[in-house]
């Protein structure tokens, strides 16, 4: 396990946050300036994994519904073959689908190469609370806004793209079904 030696917890007004360093201006700006402020107004939980002396990596979540329209397909039958996917029964006039959006993901720059498997790890823990709450609050799907850069890494972890509409812009949107692990889940 990743988290091995490591201290990993929710973010509160009163954390004080060590040092982190990603390469990312605005990943490392978001911990820095705006995670406490956004926990406080309700907009983002933020969990933290640090060793003693840094933050080694850190996720911010919150609750979201993947809101779906026909023009973000490139057909109407892509669309419709989306919504048969997505939805198991016959009603197919729904258009925003329960998630649980991954709004920044970002690990050390020095652990990255150290380390592997902190980002997954995180993604797990995403999919485990949403598996968990999901008795109490509906979540189908985990959402997330990826960098150009980070698509390789969620593809491996099973994310699709929504579309391919916003294929060659800065973020594109992604989606993980978790009903294929709520029907395993079920089964046991």
């Amino acid at each position: 396990m990743p988290f091995t030696g490591f201290s990993f917890f929710e973010l509160h007004s009163t954390t004080q946050i060590k040092p982190f360093e990603c390469g990312d201006n605005d990943l490392n700006g978001f911990l820095n300036d705006k995670a406490i402020p956004y926990k406080q107004d309700l907009l983002a939980t933020t969990y933290i994994l640090e060793s003693e002396e840094k933050t080694i990596a850190y996720l911010s979540i919150y609750n979201d519904a993947l809101a779906v329209q026909e023009n973000q397909f490139a057909s109407k039958s892509a669309f419709k073959r989306w919504i048969k996917e997505i939805l198991s029964h016959r009603k197919r006039h729904l258009r925003q689908f329960p998630a649980i959006k991954i709004g920044r993901l970002a690990v050390c720059e020095t652990t990255k190469k150290d380390r592997k498997g902190i980002g997954k790890a995180l993604v797990n823990f995403v999919i485990d609370l949403a598996l968990e709450q999901n008795s109490k609050c509906a979540c189908q799907l985990l959402t997330v806004d990826a960098y150009d850069k980070s698509l390789g890494f969620y593809e491996k972890l099973g994310f699709k793209f929504l579309s391919e509409n916003d294929k060659g812009e800065d973020t594109r949107q992604m989606f993980y079904d978790l009903r294929p692990l709520m029907n395993t889940l079920a089964e046991n």
